[in-house]
């Protein structure tokens, strides 16, 4: 499991709505000096940072190994 940071908020909403639902997410986060990172797998937990403005999100996300389900690329 991995940890990504955002301030977007309709990212959030995304992954938000996604881990209600038990559904995959395919996303970009950004990673500092590295970039974009792309994201594909099931969202953890999501929980606010209330310590910093803007506010911002933490999002736990369970990579994807191997290929990706069949189900997941018709989506």
């Amino acid at each position: 499991m991995t940890k990504y940071e955002t301030t977007n908020y309709e990212q959030m909403r995304r992954c938000r709505m996604a881990h209600l639902h038990g559904r995959m997410v395919d996303e970009h986060f950004k990673r500092g000096d590295d970039g974009d990172v792309f994201i594909s797998g099931y969202i953890k937990m999501v929980s606010p940072d209330l310590t910093c403005w803007p506010l911002r999100w933490i999002i736990t996300i369970e990579q994807q190994s191997g290929e990706l389900p069949a189900m997941a690329l018709a989506g």
